[in-house]
C-alpha cells in the first residue's frame, strides 16, 4: 500500500469503526497540500492587514481593560492598580533520592 501512494500516486482512506481517521498519500500530494495551505494563509494575512489599514486597530492595552484583563497587561506602571500577592521564598535544599533499590552489603569474609 506504501509502495503505490509513493510510486503509483493512490491514495487510501484508514478507517476505524467505519470512520475515516487517516489518509496514506504520497510526499507530492502533501507538499502540494500545503502550498495550497500557504497560499490560502497569505491571502487571509493580506485581507486582514487591508482592512487594519482601512478600518484602523484598537491597542491590545484597550481591550483588555475592556474585558477586565487589565492583570495580564505588562510593566509595573500598567499594573498598578492590580492587588499584589504575598510572594513566599522558595527552598532551595535538595532532598534525597528515593530509591527502590537495596544496596549490595560486601560480604563478611573478604
Amino acid at each position: 500500500m506504501l509502495r503505490r501512494a509513493e510510486y503509483g500516486g493512490e491514495r487510501a482512506i484508514v478507517e476505524r469503526h467505519g470512520k475515516p481517521i487517516a489518509a496514506i498519500v504520497s510526499t507530492d500530494d502533501v507538499r502540494r497540500l500545503e502550498a495550497a495551505e500557504d497560499t490560502a494563509d497569505l491571502r487571509d494575512a493580506q485581507v486582514a492587514l487591508t482592512e487594519a489599514t482601512q478600518e484602523g486597530t484598537v491597542p491590545l492595552e484597550t481591550v483588555l481593560r475592556k474585558y477586565g484583563l487589565d492583570h495580564l497587561l505588562a510593566g509595573p506602571a500598567l499594573r498598578a492598580s492590580r492587588p499584589r500577592r504575598a510572594v513566599r521564598a522558595r527552598v532551595s535544599a535538595k532532598r534525597p533520592r528515593k530509591t527502590n533499590r537495596r544496596r549490595r552489603q560486601a560480604p563478611l569474609n573478604g
